[in-house]
């Protein structure tokens, strides 16, 4: 029986543009991603991504919102990757497992290096892009 690894990605969004990371080391090198990590045992899944995020982009991010779940199998491991919109009131600063973070829509997010695990996070991003940037109304 293969073992079975949690991770989770946020997808920043900011000025109506998402954020993606390059990694800059592994086998992942290259590639770009939504930032996170692996969940770690009496870890929520919203608790890993906001400790990954300040660990690797060192901002802290809220309004966690369930985008999308993906599969994947590496190295004799399945891997189940849980991606949530995010949002920050800063931006990444420093580098710190990534050679560089740039700011796109999804029409122009595979005009970069991406995964095949990752697609279906991206797809399901384009799709829903309409109601991630729409403005909320006020109430009143």
């Amino acid at each position: 029986m293969k073992k079975k690894i949690d991770v989770v990605c946020g997808a920043l969004i900011i000025d109506q543009k998402v954020m993606i990371a390059q990694r800059n080391y592994g086998s992942a090198k290259g590639y770009f991603e939504f930032p996170g990590g692996k969940v770690e045992k009496q870890e929520s899944k919203e608790e890993a991504l906001k400790r990954e995020w300040l660990e690797e982009c060192g901002i802290e991010i809220e309004n966690l919102q369930y985008l999308e779940t993906s599969y994947d199998t590496q190295d004799g491991l399945d891997i189940e990757i849980t991606c949530f919109t995010c949002t920050s009131k800063e931006k990444p600063q420093e580098l710190r497992v990534h050679s560089q973070y740039l700011w796109t829509t999804p029409e122009h997010i595979y005009d970069h290096l991406f995964f095949e695990s990752d697609r279906i996070l991206v797809d399901t991003l384009q799709k829903e892009w309409p109601c991630l940037i729409k403005p909320m109304k006020s109430k009143y």
